[in-house]
């Protein structure tokens, strides 16, 4: 029987052909050789040309590859775990490059730390045709909606909060001995929910190793990250009923979101249409506009900041008043809120 690899990458994929070529592109082109790592592939229900893509690289990449039907991110992440044959395991996500190194920054990381608890946060980094966006240099800086690693310094040691999927990885002992992901979580919160429980149970140490660096190339729009936004305002919801701490319920906004809602219910969609009027403003100014005043940047930042939590506060309304776990955005719903002014599936997605 083949040796096991050192480590396996668990990408988990839904409906994302268009970018899989970029993605698969950067794991041929890792300078760790082929036999000392896998590459484990879980197409959770794609109904696009996903299998074909994947099919084109078997013979470029140690890949294997298993399909599930569409159940959500922590299912399909659970699903990679137990196939994987190597003792260090890092989730992926399928609109992120990996640099040359990724997987020795990673393989490094863990031998320097040892202790079953360790977790090792690699760098995000936005590709340049989307860094310049207003929006995502928003949410991946000032905003901190989607992630923001300018504060932390190498080597920095960091707590359950940072355990951040599609960057992190983590020794496969600790999960299988002492808990995975819970599958109630479509989408959002599963990374942290993992985390909270793993750091009572065992204790964690989250570790950021910047040179284990992954570059996001799928640039998403204004209501791209409110649809995003409610959904996980919903996980936050489920993360808090799953767990009645204090401390949860503060991370999760619970009642802060409650709070603004029922102040800003009625005016929710008209919120909406300004700051999208202000996103698209943004993007008219295009890249050759002089940088904005401090002043008009701060206005910004606060303006989306505003749309992003009460998009969060109104799942969190919404998930408090189902008796199950929320179910994804409807159609009409979105439609009603000015959530559908470009062709795009409502159905859930996997997501960074």
């Amino acid at each position: 029987m083949p040796e096991a690899p050192e480590i396996s990458a668990i990408l988990t994929t839904h409906n994302r052909a268009h970018l899989l070529p970029r993605v698969l592109e950067g794991f041929c082109a890792l300078r760790l050789p082929p036999d000392r790592y896998e590459l484990l592939v879980v197409d959770d229900g794609s109904s696009d040309g996903t299998a074909a893509v994947l099919d084109a690289y078997r013979s470029r990449l140690p890949m294997r590859v298993v399909r599930q039907n569409a159940a959500g991110l922590a299912a399909a992440k659970n699903l990679g775990i137990f196939m994987s044959r190597s003792p260090i395991l890092l989730f992926v996500d399928d609109d992120d490059v990996p640099s040359p190194d990724l997987l020795t920054a990673h393989l490094s990381g863990h031998l320097r730390h040892r202790e079953r608890g360790a977790i090792i946060l690699g760098r995000t980094v936005l590709a340049p045709e989307i860094a310049d966006l207003p929006l995502m240099r928003h949410v991946s800086g000032a905003g901190s909606q989607l992630f923001s690693q300018g504060w932390m310094q190498p080597g920095q040691k960091l707590t359950f909060r940072e355990f951040w999927g599609g960057r992190s990885s983590v020794k496969r002992a600790l999960l299988t001995e002492f808990g995975v992901f819970n599958p109630v979580f479509r989408f959002g919160c599963e990374d942290i929910e993992l985390a909270w429980r793993l750091e009572r149970v065992h204790g964690l140490n989250v570790i950021y190793e910047p040179t284990a660096r992954t570059t996001m190339i799928r640039g998403l729009s204004f209501d791209d990250f409110c649809r995003r936004s409610i959904r996980q305002g919903r996980s936050q919801w489920v993360f808090t009923c799953l767990h009645p701490n204090e401390d949860v319920r503060a991370y999760c906004e619970i009642d802060q979101g409650l709070a603004a809602w029922s102040a800003v219910a009625t005016d929710f969609a008209a919120i909406l249409r300004r700051v999208r009027g202000l996103d698209r403003m943004m993007q008219m100014r295009g890249p050759c506009a002089p940088p904005l005043t401090a002043q008009s940047q701060v206005e910004l930042d606060a303006a989306y900041r505003e749309a992003f939590f009460l998009c969060r506060a109104k799942g969190i309304a919404d998930a408090a008043r189902l008796p199950a776990p929320a179910q994804p955005l409807g159609e009409a719903e979105a439609s009603r809120l000015g959530l559908l002014d470009r062709p795009a599936s409502l159905e859930t997605r996997l997501s960074a």
